[in-house]
């Protein structure tokens, strides 16, 4: 069963990365036809941190200590075993895997139980 899983999660990945190339291959290609009929250059770019009001300063602010604190709970864990994150939640004690999973679900790097990236 872990071998399908895996394979999902590979094709998941897979695809994501195909989207973010067509994507990226859709924007170039606006851009060039806007320059080729009007001579004019789009300037496309995705929002980053210096876009970023206070109420996003907050969030991330949020979302990094919840990242922090589950780091701070896996470090005993994981720093000197070579495990990964996925290895070492399937095999903690359920206490320290809510914790973790909790934290990394308000930290926005990990889908809640219904999917949603928070």
């Amino acid at each position: 069963m872990s071998g399908d899983r895996e394979d999902i999660l590979a094709a998941g990945r897979a695809a994501v990365v195909q989207m973010q190339r067509a994507f990226d291959a859709a924007l170039a290609d606006i851009v060039r036809r806007v320059h080729e009929e009007t001579g004019e250059h789009l300037l496309v770019r995705r929002p980053g941190v210096l876009d970023a009001g206070w109420a996003d300063l907050w969030r991330m602010s949020w979302q990094a200590s919840n990242f922090e604190q589950a780091v701070r709970l896996l470090r005993p864990l994981m720093e000197d075993s070579g495990r990964s994150l996925g290895t070492v939640l399937k095999t903690a004690d359920p206490i320290t895997v809510r914790d973790v999973r909790r934290h990394l679900v308000q930290a926005a790097v990990l889908a809640d139980d219904e999917g949603v990236l928070q």
